[in-house]
């Protein structure tokens, strides 16, 4: 280590470097002076580089800034842009908002065409219903109703609305809302229409427009209008096809409408098999559907089972009766399927079952199972098996609409395997209308050495009450406690023949 005289010590300290009071803060000035050095060096490229500053910060400022302003705060982004056709709309539906507010309380509405149940218009607006369940009911006397506005104020109201959507229109012509905006205020009903038509046209969700499109087609008697507007609401907002469907429930009533919707449903829209499964709720007891379903089957295009189960079973409900029903089910078969038509039909399980009213029916049963074992090649036909869980069992009879004539009939069929059971296994033909017991087997558990033959006879009377039967298969249970079974049963060679040519019988 070197020491230092006094003298040459002082002599460093007086050639030290001084400290600026602002030598700190040096650094960050750097960029300030080497932005004045760049604009002297190149004073026309710094110019240059200035301009385009501006006009992207100006740019900024007119377009995207105000879009981002339009929603929340409309009249700022339009201090910006003052024809921006996003705040121009929000204006809009705030002076629309208004002006519903202002007007008076609407009548009670009319019910819609074919039973609809409400104002479809309202449901296309989406205007909330009063929240239920509130434990304090309404009090009419602590509402007060807000103030009539005056005419004068609803007129300029709308008119504010027509001047806002012009000029919305004005900046962004393919504006769905704008074109309904102005269907909205107008009072002129050609001008609606138009402006109604083009809302429709750039946008098919604009629900409003195209439901009053809908309204003022079945209005004017123009069923192609309706099944237009119809397609373009089914398509886009089922939710409401409760209301669209009670205009096209309309049309089957008329040889216009039918000629229009079978049109329509050979192309097979989308919403073909909800309307067709939807006719039952509406005109269960009109024979309209029929002709239509016709028209169907005459273009190549008939009803699938599908589609014409729902009508079968609630025609059926409606008249208490089997009758009709089966006669629009026989209209609509092919002459082949026609030729295979019995008053039992598919008794020997051959074919598959089937959600028809005149075929098996099997549905799911708790803790059973029914399936269908083929026979041998010398026999025709299937074996119906049911099978049976642990424990206890809940049945879903298996069953079919028949139409036996007036007389008297022996059921044979044979029977084989082993349940165990408080209670059997019974077939039971049943008249449809009146539920009177025509004939119905002995308890069977089946047998464990072998199929047995078993039988019964029915007897159909001659009174006009017993056109249709059911025929069916049920666990003959009566009580909880006999709902106990386990193992199978299996059923096979089913007859029914009039007794005069049936053999005798033998105990089942």
């Amino acid at each position: 280590m070197t020491l230092l005289t006094p003298g040459q010590e002082k002599h460093k300290r007086c050639h030290r470097r001084p400290r600026t009071q602002d030598g700190p803060r040096a650094p960050r000035l750097i960029w300030l002076r080497n932005l004045r050095l760049a604009i002297a060096t190149h004073p026309r490229r710094a110019a240059a580089l200035g301009v385009i500053g501006l006009l992207l910060i100006g740019f900024i400022a007119t377009s995207s800034l105000p879009m981002a302003l339009a929603e929340s705060y409309p009249r700022l982004a339009l201090m910006l842009y003052s024809d921006h056709p996003q705040a121009l709309m929000t204006l809009a539906r705030e002076e629309q908002r208004a002006l519903a507010a202002a007007l008076p309380s609407p009548p009670a509405q009319a019910d819609a065409p074919s039973g609809g149940d409400a104002d479809p218009a309202a449901a296309a607006a989406e205007v909330p219903a009063p929240t239920a369940g509130t434990s304090e009911p309404a009090v009419a006397e602590s509402v007060t109703p807000p103030p009539a506005a005056s005419p004068e104020e609803l007129a300029a109201r709308r008119e504010a609305i027509r001047d806002l959507a012009t000029r919305a229109l004005a900046q962004a012509p393919l504006a769905a809302d704008a074109y309904r905006m102005l269907g909205d205020t107008s009072e002129d009903l050609d001008a609606t229409r138009r402006a109604m038509t083009e809302a429709v046209a750039r946008s098919r969700r604009e629900t409003v427009a195209a439901f009053w499109l809908l309204h003022q087609a079945y209005e004017r008697g123009d069923p192609e209008g309706v099944v237009r507007m119809a397609n373009v609401l089914l398509r886009t907002r089922p939710e409401l096809n409760r209301f669209t469907l009670s205009y096209l429930n309309s049309l089957v009533l008329t040889p216009e409408g039918r000629d229009a919707l079978a049109a329509a449903l050979v192309a097979q829209p989308s919403w073909r098999s909800p309307f067709l499964g939807n006719l039952g709720r509406q005109l269960a007891a009109s024979d309209a559907p029929l002709t239509l379903f016709q028209q169907l089957k005459v273009a190549g295009s008939p009803p699938t089972e599908e589609e014409l189960v729902p009508f079968l079973w609630a025609r059926m409900a409606a008249d208490k009766s089997a009758g009709a029903a089966y006669n629009i089910w026989l209209q609509l078969l092919s002459a082949d399927e026609l030729a295979k038509v019995r008053p039992v039909n598919n008794i020997d399980f051959a074919a598959a079952p089937s959600t028809l009213p005149f075929n098996w029916s099997v549905p799911r049963s708790k803790n059973a199972f029914v399936d269908f074992l083929p026979r041998s090649e010398a026999n025709s036909g299937r074996t119906l098996r049911v099978r049976f869980g642990i424990g206890r069992v809940a049945f879903n009879d298996v069953t079919q609409v028949t139409f036996l004539a007036p007389g008297t009939y022996r059921f044979t069929g044979m029977q084989k395997g082993s349940m165990s059971a408080k209670r059997g296994m019974r077939w039971q033909v049943q008249c449809y209308s009146s539920s009177v017991m025509a004939g119905q087997s002995d308890q069977l558990m089946g047998t464990a050495r072998g199929w047995q033959e078993f039988s019964f006879d029915v007897t159909i009377p001659d009174d006009g009450g017993c056109d249709a039967q059911k025929l069916r298969l049920i666990h003959d249970a009566r009580s909880a406690s006999e709902q106990f079974a386990n193992g199978e049963i299996q059923f096979e060679s089913l007859r029914i023949e009039p007794l005069a040519n049936a053999a005798a019988a033998t105990p089942g």
